[in-house]
C-alpha cells in the first residue's frame, strides 16, 4: 500500500478466550440452547460464509486478540477502534466487555482505542457506568447498539437523550448500529437510521457515526449524513459483503454516497470477526475506478486518491487521533 494513505479500522471486536470455556462447559454438560441463542449463532456464521470465512461461534480460535494486532500489521493499520459487544441477554455471557478493551488498549495504546457500551435500561448507574468507563477505564468513544439489552430505538428521549448528553459534554464520538442486524432474531425497526435525525438535531455539538451505511435505507443515510455537519456514515460490514459477492454493486454505491455526502463523511471499518475480508476490501479500495459508461449515462464522478485517502483513515484520524 502506497505510504501516502494512512489506514484507520473504526469498527472492530476480538474474541475472549473464557467465553469459549464457557461455551464448552455449556455444551459438555448437555445444555440445549434456546431457539433465539442458536438462531444467533446460525446468523452469525451465515454473515462469516458470505465473506468466505468459517469459525465456530462468537469466539474462534484464530480472532482472539493477538490474531487481530497480527492482521493489523499484515495490513498495515495504524490504529483502530474496538467496539464493546455485549449480548448478554440473548448469549448468557458478555461477549467483549468494556473492562477487556479498555485492558487491550492500555496494553497497545499506540494501536488501540475503545469505544464502549452500557445498559441504557439502567438509568442514572447508565450514567455513572458511561463516566466510569471514560474516565477511569480510558475509552474514548461509546457505542449504541439498539439490537442490545432487548432493544430500543434510537431516539428516545427518556432512555437515551441523558447518554447522548453526556457524550456531548464529555466531547466522545457516538458510533450507531444501523440498518442491517446482527441477525434475524432481531427487530429491523430498532436499525431505522433516519431517528438519528432528531438526535444531530438536538445534539448539534455530538459526533455521529452512522454504521453500516444504513443499508437497506441506503440513500436515506446518505441524504441524512450529508444535511449533518455531526454526523458520519460507514461502510462497516456491508462493503466486505458486497465486495466479495458483488464489487460492481459496492461500486455503485460508493461513488453515490460520495456524490451525495462526499468523501469528507465516509468512514470504514472491518467489523472484524464478523466480516474478517480486511485485505480483500482494503485491495479493492486501492484500486477502485469508476467505468466510462457509469461517468456518461450516470453522471458520476471519478474516485479519486483523496477520496479514498479520506474513507479509510483521514476521517477517523480528525474524530480521534
Amino acid at each position: 500500500m502506497k505510504s501516502d494513505l494512512v489506514i484507520v479500522d473504526t469498527h472492530a471486536h476480538f474474541a475472549v478466550k473464557e467465553n469459549k470455556s464457557l461455551e464448552l462447559s455449556l455444551a459438555a454438560a448437555g445444555t440445549v440452547p434456546d431457539y433465539k441463542k442458536q438462531k444467533g449463532f446460525d446468523d452469525l456464521q451465515y454473515l462469516k460464509k458470505m465473506v468466505g470465512a468459517g469459525g465456530d461461534g462468537f469466539v474462534d480460535e484464530n480472532n482472539m486478540l493477538e490474531d487481530y494486532l497480527a492482521c493489523m500489521d499484515e495490513n498495515q493499520i495504524a490504529m483502530s477502534w474496538v467496539h464493546q459487544l455485549s449480548f448478554e441477554d440473548v448469549y448468557g455471557y458478555e461477549v467483549l466487555s468494556n473492562e477487556k478493551i479498555a485492558e487491550a488498549v492500555r496494553a497497545h495504546p499506540d494501536k488501540l482505542r475503545g469505544f464502549a457500551s452500557v445498559n441504557p435500561y439502567k438509568g442514572k448507574e447508565a450514567l455513572a457506568e458511561l463516566d466510569y468507563a471514560i474516565k477511569t477505564l480510558g475509552m474514548q468513544g461509546f457505542k449504541l447498539n439498539p439490537n442490545d439489552y432487548g432493544g430500543f430505538v434510537l431516539n428516545d428521549r427518556e432512555l437515551l437523550y441523558p447518554l447522548y448528553e453526556r457524550c456531548s459534554e464529555l466531547g466522545v464520538p457516538v458510533s450507531v448500529h444501523t440498518g442491517i442486524t446482527p441477525g434475524s432474531i432481531f427487530r429491523m425497526k430498532h436499525n431505522y437510521p433516519i431517528l438519528l435525525d432528531d438526535v444531530a438535531v438536538d445534539f448539534p455539538d455530538l459526533t455521529l457515526i452512522v454504521e453500516h451505511m444504513g443499508h437497506p435505507w441506503n440513500d436515506l443515510c446518505y441524504y441524512m449524513v450529508g444535511r449533518h455537519d455531526n454526523m458520519y456514515v460507514t461502510i462497516t460490514a456491508v462493503a466486505n459483503i458486497l465486495i466479495h459477492n458483488n464489487p460492481k454493486v459496492f461500486r455503485m454505491e460508493l461513488a453515490k454516497m460520495i456524490s451525495v455526502c462526499g468523501s469528507h463523511k465516509i468512514l470504514w471499518g472491518s467489523d472484524w470477526t464478523v466480516t474478517p475480508n480486511i485485505a480483500e476490501v482494503l485491495n479493492y479500495m486501492q484500486k477502485v475506478v469508476i467505468p466510462l459508461p457509469m461517468k456518461l449515462m450516470m453522471g458520476v464522478k471519478e474516485i479519486k486518491r483523496e477520496d479514498v485517502q479520506n474513507i479509510l483513515g483521514r476521517n477517523a484520524l480528525r474524530i480521534m487521533k
